[in-house]
């Protein structure tokens, strides 16, 4: 990763901090917010453009993020309490009834696939703030996302 989006993911971290420290805690914007940080990282490392390619690249290649995952240098129990919302469906018009399933929390592939359905079904406009499963799938993520990219940040840095 190269030192301007090293400088973004940490502004962007300390964002969330400081409106946490406020007080305001929504799993919806916060979502967002680590998905960007990790969008802006695969982006960075792989050099291409569409997200689809950025999550084969992602599960497929070698790197902290992997690493960081496989070494177990962070909590993941909010992939135990996230898998037990599996399977999830594509919410896309062309791919209803196409799941996306996550049975083994320690299969890195299963783990960011299912995210991204997550990602997917959302930014596209098909999880709601009023849906009580989707405000836990999008705050269980969010969680996953704010440990692991904050480890695999701090362990970039050191």
């Amino acid at each position: 990763m190269d030192q301007t989006t090293n400088e973004l993911i940490y502004l962007w971290r300390g964002k969330i901090k400081d409106l946490l420290d406020k007080g305001f805690n929504d799993e919806f914007f916060f979502f967002f917010l680590y998905y960007m940080c990790l969008d802006a990282w695969v982006t960075n490392e792989s050099g291409l453009d569409g997200d689809g390619e950025k999550i084969r690249w992602l599960v497929s290649e070698v790197g902290i993020l992997k690493d960081v995952f496989a070494d177990r240098k962070f909590d993941k129990s909010d992939l135990v309490s996230l898998k037990t919302f599996a399977p999830i469906e594509d919410m896309r018009p062309n791919h209803r009834g196409d799941f996306v399933n996550l049975q083994n929390i320690e299969n890195f592939e299963e783990v960011i696939r299912f995210i991204y359905q997550i990602r997917c079904n959302l930014f596209h406009g098909a999880k709601s703030p009023a849906n009580v499963r989707d405000k836990n799938l999008v705050d269980l993520a969010s969680k996953f996302l704010k440990k692991w990219i904050e480890c695999a940040h701090l362990e970039f840095n050191s």
